[in-house]
């Protein structure tokens, strides 16, 4: 079901909008190809609550009070770096019926037996996808399971993600790494040092230092 939003038309530009976030109002643009950029104002709370429910790949109606509604998503959302609350919004426009790209975040569900038997940790390539489809289509997210990560030589890659409807196609590269489990940092650096320490010869420096103390060296690599 599409969401709905009415926007106020927006006369105040430049500094003077600092004035309408202060009154609880988020400055925003609506904008489309073929059409001319829209300043708008929209309340803080009902916007928080819209972006809640549709995130950047829902379809919301949007209606400029006095004018005509037509089908938009939200594009950006600039916050502030202290507060987090959105200083301002741009709404792009659609067309239902024309396909198009749009990032898609990806959401870690599930407990990775390798990082609760084997102590690692997860480790994510990606945060997001991007894929094509028909704006209806768009999913909220993809879900990314890592039950099944068991050891660490098991990884998830792109073609391993699932989605709800052949609608939508995801673009990556089918063997882009997603998600695997690393194994624990002491044991890594480890492995790394007995690797760099295979066929080197000592140096005569080393030599001497490994006699003089009786054939132990404090070296670790």
């Amino acid at each position: 079901m599409d969401l709905e939003l009415t926007v106020e038309p927006r006369t105040v530009t430049g500094k003077q909008t600092k004035l309408l976030r202060q009154a609880g109002t988020v400055p925003a643009v609506i904008f489309g190809k073929g059409s001319e950029s829209v300043p708008v104002q929209v309340d803080a709370k009902r916007f928080e609550s819209l972006y809640h429910a549709a995130g950047r790949t829902g379809i919301v109606r949007l209606t400029v009070a006095g004018g005509r509604t037509t089908s938009g998503m939200i594009k950006s959302v600039q916050r502030h770096p202290l507060t987090g609350r959105a200083v301002h919004v741009d709404f792009f426009l659609v067309d239902l019926k024309a396909e198009m790209q749009a990032d898609i975040p990806l959401a870690i569900t599930g407990e990775a037996p390798a990082i609760e038997q084997l102590g690692g940790s997860l480790f994510s390539a990606l945060d997001h996808v991007k894929v094509r489809a028909l704006p209806a289509d768009l999913p909220h997210e993809i879900v990314v399971d890592v039950s099944g990560l068991i050891d660490f030589e098991t990884s998830i890659h792109v073609r391993d993600l699932l989605v709800e409807t052949d609608k939508v196609q995801i673009l990556n590269d089918p063997d882009d790494l997603v998600a695997r489990v690393n194994p624990p940092r002491a044991a890594e650096e480890v492995a790394t040092a007995e690797g760099e320490g295979e066929g080197a010869e000592p140096s005569a420096e080393s030599t001497e230092s490994e006699s003089a103390s009786d054939g132990s060296s404090e070296d670790e690599g």
